[in-house]
């Protein structure tokens, strides 16, 4: 076993089932951190849990072991755990950086106050733009003023971009993934040497590598979930395999990856490969993801900067096609789901204000003319029929 320690805050199944299970291959020591009270207590009587990949050609079992997992109550062992990291991580949803703040920022505290100035990077694994950067705006106001000068010295918090499809499991003590991912770091955002994980790769393009990442996996992933939702379908793969639905995602992706070509100099090979590996993966049945998880938080994917409102902006600055942008947009504003805040604070904005109103109002994206025109008209076609 390394020396090397990662601190992972958020037990879940991206922290356990890809951050975790990389640390654990690659030899490194490690800490969960979860405000999951049952979970840690579980954790901690089984002693490991098994991670099940599945590959295109083979599954393979990884069970992970030696780790030690503390509940979020634990001020004192959690910031012995990362006065000793060479690590940290977080695994909260984007929705959870605030809370996960003010505990990592005690901790972190301690490390300054106890002289510990070997550098440390703090990478928030969340799948959004700015991550890191993010969960560093929320750190700060919870350090004491006179410790920042040593925090902004001592502390490197490089944005990232993950990528795995890990579902949620029935048994906690059972993840099953995707073989497949994605996840780097901003080697220029980091202090001191980055230590190497396998798994991890510390770029110098961060931003081009996430907008790949996020205007075309998860725009084409979002695409099939919304427009899956309105087809009453149940799962991803069923969605992706309604050749209507598969035609609008490849139609999407296609305009991102023109605005991407053209922003970041990708070569059009490489990005028609990363297109035909999503559209691929999606229609895979290994991995059964339900199509209510992938639409949950809408008013976050309709950012001016995500999935769907920002390669759409990207293909304006280039002066490109986005139609099919807009009829996913449309999907998005079309989708209820009774019971569920975001949704039911969305469909009574858009019934007061009209969907290119309510964007301008939900998110503050106020549209051109000719991209008001055309969420209008996808959005009078997705709310009169559905996909089948």
């Amino acid at each position: 076993m390394s020396d090397r320690h990662l601190v992972l805050f958020g037990a879940g199944m991206t922290g356990r089932g890809q951050i975790a299970q990389f640390a654990f291959e690659d030899g490194w020591q490690l800490t969960l951190v979860d405000s999951n009270a049952q979970l840690v207590r579980l954790l901690r009587e089984a002693g490991q849990y098994t991670v099940r990949l599945l590959g295109s050609q083979e599954t393979r079992e990884v069970t992970i072991t030696g780790f030690q997992a503390l509940h979020s109550s634990q001020a004192k062992e959690i910031a012995a755990a990362v006065c000793s990291a060479d690590l940290v991580a977080t695994s909260v949803l984007p929705s959870n950086i605030p809370q996960v703040a003010e505990m990592v920022a005690g901790a972190l505290t301690q490390r300054l106050e106890r002289n510990i100035t070997d550098p440390l990077n703090i990478i928030a694994a969340e799948n959004m733009e700015h991550s890191s950067t993010t969960l560093r705006r929320y750190i700060l106001p919870y350090v004491p003023v006179e410790l920042h000068e040593k925090f902004q010295r001592t502390f490197g918090f490089p944005d990232c971009m993950i990528a795995r499809v890990v579902p949620v499991a029935q048994d906690p003590l059972l993840i099953t993934a995707e073989d497949y991912s994605e996840w780097t770091a901003d080697l220029t955002a980091a202090r001191g040497e980055p230590p190497l994980l396998r798994g991890l790769e510390w770029v110098d393009n961060q931003a081009a590598r996430l907008q790949r990442k996020l205007y075309i996996a998860n725009t084409g992933h979002a695409t099939c979930g919304y427009w899956g939702w309105l087809g009453k379908y149940r799962y991803i793969h069923q969605a992706a395999q309604d050749e209507q639905i598969m035609q609008r995602i490849k139609a999407t992706i296609a305009e991102s990856g023109q605005a991407l070509a053209c922003e970041h100099d990708f070569a059009a090979e490489e990005l028609t490969a990363y297109q035909r590996s999503l559209t691929d993966k999606l229609r895979g049945e290994g991995l059964p993801d339900e199509v209510r998880r992938v639409i949950r938080e809408p008013l976050r994917k309709l950012g001016p900067a995500e999935r769907l409102l920002g390669p759409l902006q990207l293909c304006l600055k280039h002066s490109l096609p986005t139609a099919n942008l807009c009829r996913s947009v449309a999907a998005v504003l079309a989708c209820r789901l009774p019971g569920d805040p975001e949704f039911d604070r969305m469909q009574s904005c858009v019934a007061t204000h009209g969907p290119v109103a309510a964007l301008q109002e939900l998110v503050g994206y106020q549209s051109p003319a000719n991209i008001a025109e055309q969420i209008q008209k996808a959005y009078q076609e997705a709310s009169a029929d559905t996909v089948r």
